[in-house]
């Protein structure tokens, strides 16, 4: 997610809603002792406020391993540019999908120790 383009950022958070919602799963808000569905145009909005969260870390990390990189000082600049790119891939893959895991894991047991490390949107 971190290193998507804006399109695909929207891509996806619409994939994330419409997997918890297909999953039977709600995006809620109370009002007046009530609770409504906040709509999928919320809920986008809401999922990639959270996706968003974090993104400081994350980045931090790319750059600490595009430093690593070129620390070895591979043979071409070409060599240095594909491999930092590979591992932003990698590293944006792995972080996304550990977090969608955490968020349906959440939906499924709120109690859970994953739902305790996501973050709130109050």
């Amino acid at each position: 997610y971190a290193t998507s383009s804006k399109f695909d950022k929207i891509k996806i958070s619409k994939a994330i809603v419409r997997a918890i919602r297909e999953k039977g799963g709600h995006f809620l808000e109370m009002e007046d002792q009530l609770y409504f569905d906040i709509g999928d145009k919320r809920a986008w909005d809401k999922t990639s406020q959270a996706l968003r969260e974090g993104q400081t870390e994350i980045r931090k990390c790319l750059e600490q391993e595009e430093a690593r990189w070129k620390e070895t000082k591979p043979k071409t600049q070409y060599d240095v540019a594909s491999k930092v790119a590979q591992y932003k891939q990698i590293i944006s893959d792995h972080r996304f999908l550990d977090f969608s895991k955490r968020v349906l894991e959440s939906l499924y047991n709120p109690r859970s120790s994953a739902a305790a490390n996501l973050p709130t949107t109050e």
